[in-house]
């Protein structure tokens, strides 16, 4: 029996090395061995750790996805998807360059997978500090309001916000800001708007990493009416006798532009000064600045600002001359006569020459015929205390009725005489 074993041993080897070949042959014809590539996102574990002692973690470059090679046989292959691969990086292992290491497993038919092998053996991550801060929320206005009309001031209903993240990102933030558009408004513009961070140099900050208290903001943008006013200065104050205004009082600038809600400038036609210069004891001009925002109703504010609100004003100030003007008697009545008497003017002139001060050119303009006396003789009973008047002379004084102006310069007296009345 056992020479029949061994009878032709060689034979027998070589007989069993030829099924062995023709069996993997037949395996590798009928269900050969392959690889497929699957993309597969790694999966950090114990990253509480770092985010619950304040540090914020990110995944630079991508480093967590992942291309995995599977190699197996075509049959064990055509079932298997990425979702049978498990990539995880345990944050706890990480390494002093933030390194993790990437470990690749499957969840079927291991024992028939001859391999499985990564690209990338580290997920690469970013670790810092998160930061907070209280930063204020301003308002930057976009465009111009309609033709009339400026931006007066903006508001928003909260006025700082708090945000979080990293800390590199956190420190170049200077201010939160919100974009209203007042494009040809003639009324306030509310709106709620998405607040946006910048740095110092007015340059936006990616706020894709930052955690914001609140993303919106209401915001109110107030439009003000504006009207073009003319100023109106006048004068306190006496001038020594002898000198006079010309009437001329310069204001330079001569209108201010106004701004407030259209109830509250439509009535309005001037800016009054009353007050702008005292000249009080004064003989030749006075120039002088005043700022006229007291003069301006509440609620109404001068564009410009400050810079618009001083107006110089210039008064000017002539010494007076005196011209003498003949009064035709005639032109001279009386009034106030008690009933049953008559009064005429007893004097042998035919006129009465009457001295009127004033500027030149006002006196240059005066027309003579326009000078007109009266004697109030119920007036001058009074003055001198007559109960009754009896015919007879009188010396009465006389008041003139003059242009505007002038003044005259001293009192004038006719002798009338008072008769009964026929």
């Amino acid at each position: 029996m056992k020479q029949k074993l061994t009878d032709n041993l060689g034979l027998k080897i070589i007989a069993v090395i030829f099924s062995v070949i023709l069996w993997l042959i037949a395996i590798n014809i009928n269900d050969p061995v392959t690889q497929d590539s699957y993309n597969v996102t790694v999966q950090l574990q114990n990253i509480n750790a770092l985010t619950s002692a304040g540090k914020y973690v990110e995944v630079l470059d991508g480093s967590d996805s992942i291309r995995v090679t599977v190699r197996g046989s075509r049959t064990v292959l055509s079932s298997f998807t990425e979702k049978n691969i498990v990539a995880v990086a345990d944050v706890s292992k990480m390494n002093a360059d933030n390194q993790v290491p990437i470990e690749v497993s499957t969840t079927r038919i291991t024992d028939k997978i001859e391999s499985i092998r990564k690209d990338r053996d580290y997920v690469q991550l970013s670790v810092e500090n998160i930061s907070k801060q209280q930063i204020p929320i301003n308002v930057k206005v976009q465009n111009e309001p309609g033709e009339g009309y400026i931006f007066g001031s903006a508001s928003t209903t909260q006025n700082v916000v708090i945000i979080s993240g990293p800390e590199s990102v956190i420190s170049r933030v200077s201010y939160a800001a919100v974009e209203i558009n007042v494009d040809g408004a003639t009324s306030d513009v509310n709106i709620s708007l998405p607040i946006h961070l910048y740095d110092a140099e007015d340059e936006a900050v990616d706020a894709s990493k930052v955690t914001m208290s609140m993303n919106e903001v209401y915001t109110t943008a107030s439009v003000l009416q504006t009207k073009t006013l003319p100023i109106k200065c006048g004068v306190t104050g006496t001038l020594p006798d002898g000198y006079a205004f010309t009437g001329e009082i310069d204001c330079d600038p001569a209108t201010v532009t106004v701004a407030g809600r259209s109830n509250q400038v439509k009535n309005l036609s001037t800016i009054d000064v009353p007050d702008a210069v005292d000249v009080t004891g004064r003989d030749s001009d006075i120039t002088a600045t005043v700022d006229i925002r007291e003069y301006i109703p509440d609620g109404v504010s001068i564009v410009g600002g400050n810079d618009a609100s001083s107006v110089n004003v210039a008064v000017h100030i002539e010494k007076e001359t005196t011209k003498e003007y003949k009064v035709e008697y005639d032109r001279i009545h009386t009034t106030g006569v008690p009933e049953g008497l008559d009064i005429v003017t007893d004097e042998t002139e035919d006129y009465l020459q009457v001295e009127l001060q004033g500027l030149q050119r006002v006196l240059n303009d005066v027309d003579e015929d326009s000078i007109v006396g009266i004697v109030d003789v119920e007036k001058y009973m009074k003055a001198e205390k007559i109960e009754e008047l009896n015919t007879g002379n009188y010396i009465m004084p006389v008041t003139f009725t003059i242009p505007d102006g002038t003044k005259v310069v001293r009192e004038y007296k006719v002798r009338v005489k008072v008769r009964t009345a026929d």
